[in-house]
């Protein structure tokens, strides 16, 4: 990674080996769910018109990142959505979640303020059927 590039939350997640869990891949994590879509839209700084709404599917990975060029550790966590909905079989949600993230110096040694962008979700879940 470059020495400018601050690190996002999939970032972080990608490079923390965890001592309990390990990570996997989407349908060992979620096998009741057979098909997944969504969009998120992203309000706040660094966003451009071209990345303002993202698709969501099974590819999108545990972590969204946000747009921010100056946030640290930015976005949230799909992963963790997923999870509430999975558990209470929920088809269909949405939420407005803010950046996990931080302002900071561009080596990170200062926190100035919490992001403030903030994310427009709404995903659509199809449960496979229970054998």
């Amino acid at each position: 990674m470059p020495p400018n590039k601050r690190q996002k939350a999939s970032d972080v997640f990608r490079d923390t080996n965890f001592f309990i869990a390990k990570k996997s891949d989407f349908d060992a994590a979620f096998p009741e769910i057979a098909n997944l879509s969504g969009t998120v839209e992203e309000d706040g700084d660094g966003v451009s018109s071209r990345l303002r709404v993202r698709h969501l599917g099974k590819d999108t990975g545990e972590y969204f990142d946000c747009s921010n060029p100056l946030c640290y550790n930015g976005g949230f966590s799909l992963g963790n959505l997923l999870r509430s909905m999975v558990g209470s079989r929920a088809t269909h949600k949405q939420d407005t979640l803010f950046c996990q993230g931080y302002e900071g110096s561009p080596k990170g040694r200062r926190r100035y303020r919490d992001c403030m962008n903030s994310f427009r979700i709404a995903i659509d879940i199809e449960y496979r059927d229970p054998e």
